[in-house]
């Protein structure tokens, strides 16, 4: 049973809200694309460090520090990869595979969708879409949240997943490098020296500038 549309109730002047949707369409598609740019981006650096990474791992002194940035590479070609992966799920009747076309879920306008269904009741429901104004807005709402669910709830969630792996893998990597580093007895006996030479060259100093005050 066809659910009640909420667009009944729009004012025959509709121009303000054809504007309003076809500005929102075009947002939704803007954000689409950055964010499959973006995971593009990630994956081209991700697999670009992790390979330089990989092929230094004979370095001793840097090797665990670029395994924990290799990780955190791995973590976030993946999170990138699950970014883009497109999702074509559709409304299930209970119990069966079939597509529940009475579910307020169904979007005719989406391939996702109507990819499921034969090609005549696919027209029945396009040309049932197109026969008032009101239906129309209402696929056309449809279609806009589906587009935002799938960019809040996969894109933009794995992408951030991505970018945080990133940056925790390069940030571990270099506090792995400075713990290392100074833990080292080599680095302790040269910040030791070095402090040592500048504390006798800053107490030189100061006895030279007391016996030029005291004269």
């Amino acid at each position: 049973m066809k659910r009640e549309n909420p667009f009944d109730e729009i004012p025959e002047d509709r121009t303000a809200v054809d504007n309003i949707l076809r500005i929102n369409v075009t947002n939704q598609m803007r954000l689409t694309v950055m964010a499959d740019q973006k995971a593009n981006i990630m994956i081209t650096v991700a697999s670009i460090v992790f390979s330089v990474t990989v092929a230094n791992l004979d370095n001793e002194v840097m090797k665990w520090p670029l395994l924990f940035f290799a990780f955190g590479c791995t973590i976030s070609l993946l999170a990138a990869i699950f970014a883009i992966i497109p999702q074509t799920g559709y409304p299930k009747k209970p119990g069966t595979n079939e597509i529940d076309r009475d579910s307020p879920a169904f979007n005719p306008l989406f391939f996702g969708h109507f990819a499921h269904i034969p090609i005549e009741e696919y027209k029945e429901d396009y040309a049932e879409t197109l026969m008032t104004d009101d239906r129309i807005y209402d696929a056309l709402a449809g279609d806009i949240y589906g587009i935002g669910t799938t960019l809040m709830n996969n894109k933009y969630k794995w992408l951030r997943r991505s970018y945080m792996a990133f940056l925790v893998g390069m940030s571990g990597a270099i506090a792995i490098f400075v713990v290392q580093t100074i833990g080292s007895a080599d680095f302790i006996m040269d910040a030791l020296s070095f402090v040592g030479e500048e504390l006798k060259f800053l107490g030189k100093g100061i006895c030279y500038y007391t016996l030029r005050c005291d004269s």
